[in-house]
């Protein structure tokens, strides 16, 4: 037993004060075209016409077409191409031909009735009425059915629009998911080195420690708050600090950092926890030397309408042929995500010694 199929929804069309300005000044222009040539035609075959009139029957066919736009409109927005059966289809605007032609034969010719006895030109003569109204069927049949067409054309853009809009929206939403994924990857084994300095801590300088448990809970703050992928490189570096400060609470003198970011470049957006992340990476690469001080530079600066963002060290430098790790990873995908080719991610060891990481971002506005 096959289930019947939901009535569908009759639509009434919208008609804003643009579209029937817009529609009416084309009738209008149109319409004192058509009275004009009639014109000449009628003198050219020497017809005793005053001059008028010719613009009276024009302009009340073209203002009672233009009435008739949202009868149109209807039948296209409730049978349009491709979107409804062919019975329905065929159906729907062999009804609203029909009615165009009734009413438009009708309007016209009341409209003129009363014109032409308000300007004292005494009854207008139609002619004889059965074939003066299947003349103007013809007219009006092809009339309706371009009309049709060219909404029809019009329904079909705005549908492609609003299908390439929503799927715009998705792809968005889609991507946003996705760098928030990528921006809410804590690492664990900081949580567990954190937690670990903190003991070690606690019993020997309370103030310290009540300063690091604040610092950690900033930094758990910012992953867990949802304010999009990126934010500002003032509020990276207010992150970088809090995690700095465990930095130097568990490597004392053997880890020294350095900042030199131009002021300029605060409210340039960068991808959440970047530097920090980067600098990281640095203490990872350089575990195994437990005996050697480390320097890393943090560094940024604007060129050529782009931020350049450096995190530099002079330890042992990235392994050659080694595949980049997870958080490089991750910071190029939300690179791509955010920027797609303009900005980029390089990764390579310095001549003198140690790691080199470049973040080059496009800036945007004034920051240059």
């Amino acid at each position: 037993m096959t289930t019947p199929e939901a009535p569908v929804p009759w639509r009434w069309p919208r008609v804003t004060g643009r579209w029937a300005a817009l529609t009416g000044a084309f009738f209008l222009a149109n319409a004192l075209w058509r009275g004009a040539m009639v014109n000449f035609d009628l003198q050219g075959s020497g017809a005793n016409v005053p001059w008028p009139e010719p613009y009276v029957w024009e302009l009340t066919s073209g203002l009672v077409v233009w009435a008739l736009l949202p009868l149109i409109q209807a039948v296209v927005l409730n049978a349009s191409w491709g979107q409804v059966r062919w019975g329905r289809f065929l159906g729907l605007h062999l009804t609203g031909g029909v009615l165009f032609w009734l009413l438009h034969v009708a309007g016209l010719w009341g409209l003129r009735v009363l014109i032409y006895r308000a300007a004292g030109w005494g009854d207008y003569h139609y002619g004889d009425l059965i074939p003066r109204i299947l003349g103007e069927g013809g007219k009006d049949l092809f009339s309706f059915g371009i009309l049709a067409a060219v909404l029809h054309a019009v329904v079909l853009r705005q549908a492609r629009q609003a299908r390439e809009l929503a799927l715009s929206r998705l792809e968005t939403e889609l991507k946003e998911a996705r760098l928030q994924a990528l921006a809410a990857q804590l690492d664990p084994h900081f949580l567990f080195n954190a937690l670990n300095t903190l003991s070690a801590v606690i019993y020997e300088d309370v103030p310290k420690a009540d300063s690091l448990i604040c610092d950690l809970g900033l930094m758990l703050r910012d992953n867990l708050e949802a304010d999009g992928p990126t934010w500002t490189l003032q509020r990276e570096l207010d992150h970088l600090g809090h995690y700095l400060a465990f930095v130097r609470a568990r490597f004392g003198d053997r880890v020294r950092v350095e900042l030199a970011v131009e002021a300029r470049l605060g409210s340039t957006p960068v991808p959440r926890f970047a530097l920090q992340r980067l600098v990281e990476n640095a203490l990872k690469h350089n575990e195994g030397e437990a005996g050697r001080p480390l320097a890393i530079q943090v560094s940024a600066r604007a060129e050529r309408g782009a931020a350049h963002l450096f995190v530099t060290d002079d330890g042992v430098g990235f392994p050659e042929r080694e595949a980049p790790g997870l958080g490089l990873e991750n910071l190029r995908r939300s690179l791509n995500l955010l920027h797609g080719g303009r900005a980029t991610l390089s990764v390579g060891n310095r001549r003198e010694g140690g790691a080199a990481v470049e973040l080059i971002l496009p800036l945007e506005g004034g920051n240059a």
